[in-house]
């Protein structure tokens, strides 16, 4: 409103494009023209064409001191005016807004003049930044604004006709002064940033913008600055640059500020050592006590072993439980590898979180720049290698770097994409192990177990390439086809016969191992209860509450799930808790000395014991004698599984075996 209906011709345009944005009633008359016709225009078409190049390069070089000039009506007619312009944002975009008073009629001018004069006082006055103008010849203050008057803490009555050195320091005054004269002396408009200034809220940072602004003759009069105080805002971009490089929850430096230390460390030419360091048992925390107690704990961790930390080494976390360190001079094998005990020594100390005492550990990999790379990317991988190492011995230890670590794992990158391609070229198959009940002798069920015939390496063990399939993510869909071959071969067998397959956890990670069983039970019409799930206790350790979910959703199937290698776990007993196992299985190696050992046989007796309690059938793995296998059957333990009673066999051999024992009216026969 206030624009378009002041008496003032009024326009604003654009900065960049020249063209003009919006037009005022009065532009319109003055120029001659209606507002459709005038929006076509660029600020060009209004001026003489021998000094358009001059009025553009005024508005290029933001140069917006009050000045006449020539304007050129729609009719051809030239009139002189006045004119008083501001840069602004209009519409998002940057413009300028320009006040025009026809000064041919000199009266008429003087009082658009004094509106002009009063109108401009009010903007100034709105503006939220210190506007500020001093005499250019001897630097005394003649305006200030009210955003100038609260941020130096004195009114303007009080600053008007004063200096510098009346108001600041001398040291501040000096500054000021000085920069003032360069500003008039280039005739710029010239932009200080992050300029320090003493006030009485404290010491502020200020952005300021100055320019010189000449007499009618063309000689420095005044200088006018715009002052916005950007502290606030330096902060922040200072608090934002922070949390860019340094982890949120330890304010230890981030992987990507960690990376960015190490490109400068290799790059330069002293020796360092890097340190990966992984959490043991953390998850467990997290899962047990939570999520704030975990980040607590992390908080801890991050302390305790900045204490150990020599002046020039560098501690970060980078991400989840894992950190590095970067151990600087004084360096070598030896005070690493002490660094490294220190660091596990006092991760081992229990924690107090909250109230609740937790222990967890630290294992970590060492690798030296001298000796086992010059490159971020290097370092980093044999550093990593060597931690797997330490993970590998047991939890609690470090290792350093061996090129024979390198060796393996490209020995098992290659495993990996042959094993990739074994899937294409039909080279996995499954064997089938029998499962008797102890009492009758009978087959009870089969278990299946994934074998693979390398075409030139012959038949490789499971336990070398298990580990591979699982850690390439290769294991789902190999798992897929196991579960689907096996449930198609099982459906030939007779309706009292169960199939009992593995399942590793990472079939639990995602969302489809549901749907995969289902999809198998379908494609074979195998009886959802003659199929048997089997798992270990590394499936609780980690996501225990969302594969918990998953373990309802398969046994709502109706299948049967069965906890493999019970008792070798610290935590067997508490899974029993969670969830109720159709079955546990007891590891082979309680079996093994059973008879001559009274401690294993104690074992068995109590995990027997314990599954009849909780109403789920024990199987004993690894049976290999005669008196092993009468043993438990004294004991009452359900059912047995080893080479005694049959060894894994071809699914041929399998339903053969199945009609041999019909054949002889249901008893055992071992093979």
């Amino acid at each position: 409103m206030l624009f378009e209906h002041n008496p003032i011709p009024m326009w604003i345009f654009d900065v960049h494009t020249l063209h003009f944005v919006a037009v005022n009633a009065a532009a319109c008359t003055l120029y001659g023209c209606d507002r459709e016709q005038f929006l076509t225009k660029c600020v060009l078409d209004l001026h003489p064409v021998d000094q358009r190049e001059s009025v553009r390069r005024k508005i290029l070089n933001a140069e917006a001191p009050p000045d006449c000039g020539v304007l050129v009506k729609a009719c051809g007619q030239q009139i002189k005016i006045l004119r008083f312009s501001r840069r602004t944002l209009f519409q998002g975009k940057a413009c300028a807004i320009v006040w025009n008073i026809d000064v041919t009629e000199r009266e008429q001018a003087a009082i658009e003049l004094r509106g002009t004069q009063i109108f401009l006082d009010a903007i100034v006055e709105s503006i939220p930044s210190m506007v500020f103008v001093k005499d250019a010849r001897d630097g005394r203050f003649v305006l200030l604004n009210k955003a100038g008057e609260e941020l130096l803490g004195i009114s303007r009555h009080d600053l008007i006709g004063k200096t510098d050195f009346d108001l600041f320091d001398v040291e501040d005054a000096q500054r000021f002064r000085q920069a003032d004269q360069a500003v008039v002396a280039s005739g710029n408009l010239v932009t200080i940033d992050n300029e320090p200034l003493t006030t009485p809220s404290g010491l502020r940072a200020l952005r300021t913008q100055k320019v010189g602004v000449p007499d009618i003759d063309g000689k420095p009069r005044y200088l006018l600055g715009i002052s916005e105080d950007v502290t606030e805002k330096r902060r922040a971009e200072e608090r934002s640059r922070h949390l860019a490089l340094h982890d949120v929850l330890t304010d230890l430096p981030n992987r990507f500020k960690f990376q960015n230390i190490l490109d400068r460390e290799t790059e330069g030419p002293a020796d360092f050592v890097l340190v990966l360091l992984d959490l043991d048992r953390f998850k467990a925390v997290n899962d047990s006590l939570g999520h704030h107690a975990g980040d607590e704990l992390l908080r801890q961790v991050s302390a305790r072993m900045l204490c150990h930390m020599g002046p020039d080494d560098v501690l970060a976390r980078l991400g989840g439980d894992e950190f590095g360190v970067i151990h600087r001079s004084p360096v070598s094998r030896e005070t690493a590898s002490g660094l490294a005990r220190h660091l596990i020594a006092a991760l081992s100390e229990p924690f107090d979180i909250d109230g609740d005492i937790v222990s967890i550990g630290c294992s970590a990999g060492l690798a030296l720049k001298s000796q086992h790379g010059r490159t971020v990317d290097a370092l980093m991988k044999r550093a990593d290698l060597a931690l797997y190492a330490a993970k590998a011995t047991g939890r609690g230890d470090y290792a350093w770097f061996e090129f024979a670590m390198e060796e393996k794992a490209d020995r098992q990158r290659i495993l990996r994409d042959e094993l990739y391609a074994s899937l294409q070229k039909d080279e996995l198959y499954i064997e089938y192990q029998p499962i008797i009940s102890t009492q009758s002798g009978r087959i009870v069920s089969f278990e299946a177990l994934l074998r693979w015939q390398h075409p030139v390496r012959g038949l490789i063990s499971p336990a070398d390439f298990i580990p591979v399939a699982e850690a390439s993510g290769l294991i789902e869909p190999i798992g897929r086809w196991v579960l689907r071959q096996a449930c198609q071969e099982a459906a030939r067998w007779p309706a009292d016969i169960g199939l009992a397959v593995n399942l590793s956890p990472r079939q639990f990670t995602g969302f489809t191992l549901a749907a995969d069983v289902i999809r198998a039970l379908e494609q074979s019409r195998l009886a959802p209860g003659r199929l048997e799930l089997e798992i270990t206790e590394s499936v609780m350790l980690t996501d225990s509450q969302d594969n918990v979910r998953i373990l309802h959703q398969l046994k709502q199937l109706g299948v049967h799930i069965a906890l493999d290698d019970f008792g070798t776990g610290y935590s067997s007993l508490a899974y029993l808790r969670c969830f109720p196992f159709d079955k546990l299985k007891i590891d082979r190696a309680f079996i093994t000395d059973m008879t001559s050992s009274p401690e294993n046989l104690a074992i068995v007796r109590a995990v027997i014991g314990l599954g009849k309690s909780f109403g789920a059938v024990v199987t004993a793995e690894g049976v290999e004698t005669e008196a092993q296998l009468a043993c438990l059957r004294e004991e009452g333990c359900d059912q047995a599984q080893g080479y005694l009673l049959g060894r894994p066999m071809s699914a041929d051999a399998a339903m053969e075996r199945i009609l041999g024992m019909a054949d002889q009216g249901g008893k055992r026969r071992l093979g």
